[in-house]
């Protein structure tokens, strides 16, 4: 399309170093990409697709599936602390995939570490 810049995720809540507990929000504002949740598993559409939230680690087997949380196709995400031990820092990472779930390349992600409270 004219005129689309370069794609881009950015994690707008929580803020980094912020403390989470329970289940919470991730909030992401996208840019230049459109979210679709009827693509999910489709083949490609340019400029289309969703967001993938990880925990500490955006590579690995399946595409970082292993560290993945969830997926959304809005700007907002709910994430449980279960399971993980209160006074740990992790790394929440959103990165755009394509309907596929495929990461784009170059990968472009957000990346925000927390605490669990």
């Amino acid at each position: 399309m004219m005129g689309m810049g370069k794609p881009s995720i950015t994690i707008v809540s929580p803020a980094p170093g912020a403390t989470v507990s329970g289940s919470f929000t991730v909030r992401v504002q996208v840019k230049n990409y459109d979210l679709s949740c009827a693509l999910f598993g489709k083949p490609n559409l340019d400029g289309w697709g969703h967001w993938h939230l990880n925990l500490d680690s955006a590579t690995g087997g399946m595409m970082g599936m292993g560290g993945m949380t969830g997926m959304s196709c809005t700007d907002t995400i709910q994430v449980s602390t279960s399971g993980l031990k209160p006074g740990s820092t992790h790394t929440l990472i959103a990165l755009l995939v394509d309907n596929e779930h495929v990461p784009l390349m170059p990968m472009i992600a957000s990346e925000v570490k927390v605490r669990i409270g």
